[in-house]
């Protein structure tokens, strides 16, 4: 999958972050998704571009893009963790979720590297990886329709999130964004690590359970 080309705005907000964080905060206090909407906006290609670099730092197998949208999905389920200190501190915030996220996805596998002797059969002169406008226009299109189909799917996490108890959204928040150990994470909510484990695997289990009975199909009204 081919990556978006990174505009002059984006190393913009990379290099001041102030702009990043106001979004944040803008988000944090309103919740709206056309702030979460403006806050993607304006941050995911220099999140993008540090995921990147991160996947081929880790020799990770996993699309960066798909990694983003794991990202983005932290940042709107816990945006209460987000403290605005200074400039940067949304870069530095994100950057720490998007390490967590690729770390995990680190441990399910590395990338596959060919094999000595099929290196030997591969072309001197491969071919041109540019895309044609054609493809071009395809991805933007299709990275579009990503964003929005997310969009509902994070309304819809949110949306079961608050049917979870506190400790249930403060398991998660602990195992999840914080990277902590189910250890830590027991240590600080003072309860048992077998029973730590348990919490969070509920709390999940009745995320997916929510999510899906509002994505299933309505089932037509008697008209008798």
């Amino acid at each position: 999958m081919l990556l978006p080309t990174l505009s002059p705005a984006a190393f913009h907000l990379e290099d001041s972050g102030g702009e990043e964080t106001a979004l944040m905060v803008r988000f944090r206090e309103r919740r709206g998704p056309e702030e979460f909407q403006a806050l993607y906006d304006g941050t995911s290609a220099g999140l993008l571009a540090w995921i990147s670099s991160q996947v081929r730092l880790r020799g990770i197998a996993e699309d960066p893009a798909d990694l983003l949208q794991d990202t983005f999905v932290n940042i709107y389920r816990y945006p209460k963790g987000f403290r605005d200190e200074r400039a940067s501190s949304f870069r530095v915030w994100s950057r720490r979720i998007a390490t967590n996220v690729c770390r995990r996805a680190a441990t399910r596998g590395l990338r596959p590297r060919p094999l000595a002797a099929d290196t030997a059969r591969i072309e001197q002169d491969p071919p041109d990886p540019r895309a044609g406008p054609g493809e071009d226009a395809s991805t933007a299109e299709e990275a579009a329709s990503l964003a929005q189909a997310w969009m509902i799917l994070l309304a819809l996490y949110a949306s079961a999130l608050r049917t979870l108890s506190p400790r249930e959204q403060a398991a998660l928040e602990l195992v999840e964004v914080d990277d902590r150990t189910y250890a830590d994470a027991a240590r600080i909510l003072r309860v048992g690590r077998s029973n730590m484990k348990m919490i969070v695997f509920r709390a999940r289990k009745r995320i997916r359970a929510e999510i899906g009975r509002r994505l299933a199909p309505q089932a037509p009204a008697d008209s008798n």
